[in-house]
């Protein structure tokens, strides 16, 4: 399975698993079903893929320190190029 199957399949995972808020599920996908544009960035497609793998809503909050949010997400997008509106 190649880096964008991998996104992919975290992304499906992780908005299943209630984590992953839907709002972010689109712009995501844009990524990993489009590899032959962003293959020129495949380090920055691969920090997409761990943050979508250690996905905390709350990790900003107290104990829910580690991981990352929609913020981190958002600067990743932001870096392809996608600039959602949420």
């Amino acid at each position: 399975m190649d880096l964008f199957e991998r996104l992919n399949q975290s992304i499906i995972e992780e908005y299943d698993n209630g984590e992953l808020h839907l709002n972010l599920v689109a712009p995501l996908q844009q990524v990993a079903n489009n590899p032959d544009q962003f293959s020129d960035k495949l380090s920055i497609v691969e920090t997409l893929l761990k943050q979508v793998n250690a996905f905390e809503p709350y990790c900003d909050c107290g104990c829910f320190a580690e991981g990352f949010n929609t913020k981190d997400v958002l600067k990743t997008l932001s870096q392809l190029g996608i600039n959602p509106q949420l």
